[in-house]
């Protein structure tokens, strides 16, 4: 039985209303794309969401107006719910009504293990009956033989051989009957393999659709991020949500070229699902924080859905950040997989190699290359921000900077060039254009370009007169 609790709705709206928390929880806001999203300007967009630990929990999303549970505030820490329990949301009032836990399973009773009973050792048969006696008894030096065939003296004597005899009979009845048993049990135990035809027909089938969601939740902070695609009308969907500290929602739709199309079919058809089992949701450490990854495929008529819940399932992970990787390609908004905090982290990061690289610009033709690259990545973490963090100033400043000596060292580089080429000096116009390929490394740069076709041209004309 799955647990659950249900919300009713007091006053509001929809009053009288019923509303069902499931097992993972759900979040509550006026954004649509709250699990409830209830109309009322008063709410957030992801007010608040409930959970469950041992217990219900109410916790509160960083709302602007805040949550009440029985008129007390849960901004500060989330609270455990009980049934009969009032929850204020700007004009709505919802009334916590039936409360589903799971039974507390009972004890698997212990089973004894099963003792193998081997056969007893044959026991010797008297040689006389009761009522039958020998007519004499064996003279005192006659040894009679006993059931090995040894003599009295002989099997006193000999006894400890015997008895290592006995053992050696039990242990190795004892590997008979394991041997015989341990297959058998391994052949039980073993789990079904996937059938052939049946992963054949899941995998040679159409891509219909997917989608993704990727929820991460702190004291602090709720990020979302969501993805989909519906082959019928080839259309790659982004909504991202980012609330805390700076607030940041927004979302992006792009009919996909038939590449980019191929490409994802190519993607998902390469996954392979049977490989990924069910994956069981853990706890968070401080029973606050919630991260939770979820993907459904439809192939045909086939529905694969995983959800990994405060639990790191590398093959399934995988799946996941490739499918953010091919949004964040073909969307052109990387930036929009990470949370603001996470952006701001990337900007601090990317300002302080830059500023290191600056230093050294005169130290190689690529160190102030590089430095114009980490202010550039820095500045694109920051794009989607609003409002702008304090790293924005020195990275707009100092790629400035880098980039206006970037630009007197690429002109005065082509000026040695076109000198060079003027006086037929051949040798010194190679050289020139190598530094600038170096100084600018990228080759969808226009400069880039075009000193790598005149450096062509420029050897072409070398091995003319050198021919000469």
């Amino acid at each position: 039985m799955e647990r659950q609790v249900q919300l009713v709705v007091v006053s509001g709206q929809e009053a009288g209303k019923i509303y069902c928390i499931p097992e993972q929880g759900a979040t509550i806001g006026r954004s649509r794309t709250a699990d409830i999203s209830l109309s009322d300007e008063a709410l957030s967009r992801q007010h608040c969401r409930i959970f469950f630990t041992d217990k219900p929990v109410l916790q509160d999303l960083i709302s602007s107006n805040g949550t009440l549970l029985n008129g007390q505030s849960v901004r500060n820490e989330p609270l455990p719910l009980k049934e009969g329990d009032v929850i204020t949301l700007g004009s709505w009032v919802l009334r916590v009504g039936q409360i589903t836990m799971p039974e507390t399973k009972e004890e698997a009773p212990v089973v004894a293990p099963v003792a193998v009973v081997m056969p007893e050792a044959p026991v010797a048969q008297p040689l006389f009956s009761e009522t039958e006696a020998p007519a004499e008894p064996p003279a005192a030096d006659t040894a009679s033989p006993n059931l090995f065939g040894e003599t009295e003296s002989e099997a006193t004597e000999a006894k400890p051989d015997a008895s290592k005899k006995r053992l050696l009979i039990v242990l190795g009845a004892c590997v008979l009957v394991l041997g015989l048993l341990l297959p058998m049990a391994w052949l039980m135990e073993k789990p079904a393999e996937t059938s052939p035809s049946v992963r054949k027909i899941v995998r040679t089938a159409p891509l219909a659709e997917f989608s993704y969601e990727r929820l991460v939740i702190d004291a602090q902070h709720l990020f979302r991020y969501t993805l989909s695609y519906q082959a019928a009308t080839n259309v790659l969907m982004l909504n991202v949500n980012d609330l805390g500290d700076a607030d940041r929602s927004f979302a992006k739709r792009l009919e996909l070229s038939k590449d980019a199309k191929a490409a994802l079919m190519k993607l998902l058809w390469e996954v392979d699902v049977s490989k990924i089992g069910e994956i069981f949701p853990e706890r968070s450490h401080d029973g606050i924080s919630f991260e939770r990854r979820s993907l459904t495929l439809v192939r045909g008529t086939e529905v694969w859905q995983r959800v990994a819940e405060n639990v790191a399932h590398p093959a399934f992970n995988g799946i996941c950040e490739t499918l953010e990787f091919f949004a964040r390609n073909e969307l052109q908004v990387w930036a929009a997989q990470y949370s603001v905090a996470e952006l701001e982290v990337m900007a601090d990061e990317q300002l302080a190699i830059a500023e290191r690289y600056w230093e050294q610009r005169d130290l190689g033709d690529d160190k102030l290359w590089s430095a114009v690259v980490a202010y550039r990545k820095g500045l694109s973490a920051l794009e989607t921000l609003n409002p702008k963090p304090k790293s924005m100033g020195p990275l707009s400043q100092g790629l400035q900077q880098a980039e206006t000596l970037l630009a007197e060292r690429y002109e005065a580089a082509l000026f040695e060039v076109d000198q060079a080429l003027n006086t037929q000096r051949y040798e010194i116009a190679i050289q020139q254009l190598q530094k600038i390929l170096r100084m600018i490394p990228d080759r969808d740069d226009q400069r880039h370009q075009q000193a790598s076709e005149k450096l062509l041209t420029v050897e072409q004309r070398r091995g003319k007169k050198g021919g000469r």
